[in-house]
Parts: structure tokens; sequence; C-alpha cells
């Protein structure tokens, strides 16, 4: 509108009716639902709604409520006057709205800020394991999974994630005091050249020593569900923390892959997980969310993830996706792991596209080329 002339005060008016969002509101009342249709038919929106809603004969339903940012607008000030709890409604929409349209993310660690949003972060991973899918067993020794960790960071990883024990598909759990003994020594190597490293793990236990040797941040598969003094030990510390959704643990999580509305459960269990983190007391702005491909899904599931990444924007947090040399890219290509880079490329621009704003990678180069170059075109024009 600025290029083709239009006046300013113009642009003010008419900029709210050119974005049109949709959002999913889940288990509203007949009666909610039936003052949302009408509420936002009257100023030219739409919102779907279960059949039996308009007749009461249906208890609840989920809606679909589509419009532009300004009938949005209307329709949040419409609900904050209404009954039937409506202007609690009214304020998620209104989250919904914010989180969507935010672009930038402000993550602290004890050695930095990061800024999530200006470029895309590469989570570099490395593994102090004898069976991760990937690389196991390659770094085991500690000269070489820091030398490893050195040389990913010279290659353009903004961290380093790592991980002593391994979530590939039916893997058999480790103790804690084995998987301190495996990464606590490489953490302090890397930790004191000056690397941010995040401790891959799902126990507090050596989520702590991993702190205390210099890691900054935590990333928990389990989103913090299988170890209840998780929570703590992260708010405690005051460092960033990575909620991911699985189903079920590594041994067991491909056993049921199938779901009603996958994106709906994924996103459920995620807020969730950022409801229960919060009140714990970590700190609303370290919390970063990961969907958890391959955790879990099907190669359909994991397109469908990556396709729809967009709407986990609504949640307000950063986040970061993981498709690194993962089965779903080998069924489709009909690749071995060490044929799988074009494939981790492809899917991680798309999920940069549609609101990654981290990527979690074994093959960095390629990783921080694509990415640099996604960004690029995004921000082209701006």
């Amino acid at each position: 509108m600025e290029r083709i002339g239009v006046d300013p005060a113009g642009i003010e008016i008419m900029a709210p009716k050119q974005f049109h969002y949709n959002f999913k509101v889940e288990g509203l009342s007949a009666a909610q639902a039936n003052v949302v249709k009408q509420d936002m038919l009257s100023i030219g929106g739409e919102a779907a709604v279960a059949r039996g809603a308009a007749s009461c004969t249906i208890k609840t339903t989920d809606a679909i409520i589509s419009g532009t940012l300004k009938q949005f607008n209307s329709l949040i000030q419409k609900l904050q006057y209404q009954s039937f709890g409506l202007p609690k409604v009214a304020r998620s929409l209104s989250e919904a709205l914010e989180n969507t349209v935010k672009s930038r993310f402000s993550i602290k660690t004890a050695g930095r800020e990061w800024i999530i949003g200006e470029r895309t972060l590469v989570m570099g991973v490395l593994n102090v394991t004898p069976d991760s899918f990937s690389d196991g067993g390659l770094f085991l020794d500690r000269d070489k999974a820091v030398e490893r960790a050195l040389e990913m960071v010279e290659q353009g990883s903004d961290w380093i994630d790592i991980g002593g024990e391994s979530s590939r598909p039916g893997a058999e759990p480790v103790s804690a005091e084995e998987e301190i003994r495996r990464v606590v020594p490489v953490i302090e190597l890397i930790a004191k050249k000056g690397v941010t490293v995040s401790i891959d793990t799902t126990k507090s236990k050596v989520a702590r020593a991993a702190l205390d040797a210099g890691a900054e941040i935590v990333n928990d598969i389990s989103a913090m569900s299988m170890d209840s003094d998780m929570a703590s030990v992260c708010a405690e510390s005051k460092c960033p923390v990575i909620l991911m959704h699985m189903r079920g643990t590594p041994k067991t999580m491909q056993s049921n892959i199938k779901y009603n509305d996958l994106i709906s459960e994924v996103y459920g269990y995620l807020l969730s997980r950022i409801e229960y983190a919060e009140s714990s007391g970590i700190e609303a702005n370290n919390i970063i969310i990961d969907p958890g491909l391959g955790f879990g899904k099907s190669r359909e599931g994991n397109f469908e993830i990556i396709k729809s990444l967009s709407e986990f924007k609504s949640l307000g947090k950063p986040i970061l996706i993981g498709a690194s040399r993962k089965s779903f890219i080998g069924k489709t290509l009909g690749a071995d792991l060490d044929a799988r880079v074009t494939g981790t490329v492809a899917a991680s621009v798309i999920a940069i596209q549609n609101g990654a704003g981290i990527i979690r990678v074994h093959d960095v180069v390629e990783a921080r080329l694509s990415a640099d170059m996604a960004d690029a075109i995004r921000r082209s024009g701006l």
C-alpha cells in the first residue's frame, strides 16, 4: 500500500482488513458456541461449529473461527461483555492473536542472551552413547567428543546438544550415574571453551550435574514428565528448557502412532506442559517447544507436523524442530543414514518457513547454509 501511494491514515484503517486468521477453540458449550457464531457472523466473519450446537442437543463443540484481524478484534471486544464464561474465551483469542504475529523471542542462559527470530539457530547434536541411531559409538572417547563439538561450532552451530542416553525407537534406558559419567567430563571441557551446551536428558540428577559442569539449557524429550524433580532443578538454575512431545517412552513410542487429531493432541500436550513449567517457577520467556518429529509419529504424521507448524506459534514460544537423519526421511527417499542430508535440509527449510526458530541437526555445514538462505528469503523486501 505504501508503494502505490496510499495515504498513511488509510493504511492504518485498511491493514487490519488484509490479514486473515483461522483459530480452533476447543470445548465450547453449546451456548458459548452460539454466541461466538452469531457475533462473528454479525461482523462478517465465520465460525464453524458442530451440528447440534444451534439446537443445544450437544453439550460441547469445538469451533473454527475465521476472520480478519479487524473482525477478531471486534469479536474479542464483544465477548468481553458476554456471559457464559466468554470473557475467558476472549482472553484466549487475544493471546493467540498476539502470539501468532510475534516473531522475536529472547532466551537467556547463564552466558548470554539469544534472540530467536533474527536468524535461525542451529543446534549441533553430539551423542556420547554407544547406541544412538546416527552417531552412536562415534564420540564415546572424550577427546573425540570435544573435537567434534568444536568442529560443529566452527561450522556454524550456535550451541551443542549433548546426550548420554539414546532416544532412538526401542532404546533401553540407562542409569543416571552412567549418563553423568558419559556427559559431565565432555560438558566441562566444552563449556570451558566458551561454547553454549544443552543437556539432552529426562533425569533431574543428570540435569543438575550437567548444569553444575557448565551446561546452560535443559532439553527434556519427556517435557519434564518422567522425573518430578526436573522442574525444580530447572527453576532453581533459571535455565531455559526445551519441552518436547512424545507418546510413551523411546522404547514404546512407535507402538502407538495413530491419533484422532495429531496436531490438536500435540498442541494440547505442549500447552499443558508449558502451564506446568510456568507453575513450577520456570520463567515464561525461557521455554522452548518441540513437537517431537519421529517420537511416536508415523511418516505421514511427521509430514503433517512440518506442514502445520505455524499453528504452534499461537502458544507464544520459540519452536525447535529436529528432523535430522530421521527414519521418515529414509523411508520417503529410500536413503540410508549417510544419505539423508538433503532430505533433512528440505524438511528443515520448510519448517523454518512455517515458524521454526531452531533446528537440531547432525550435519551443521549444510544446515547453517540452508538456514541462512531461508532466512534471507524470508527477510527480503521487508
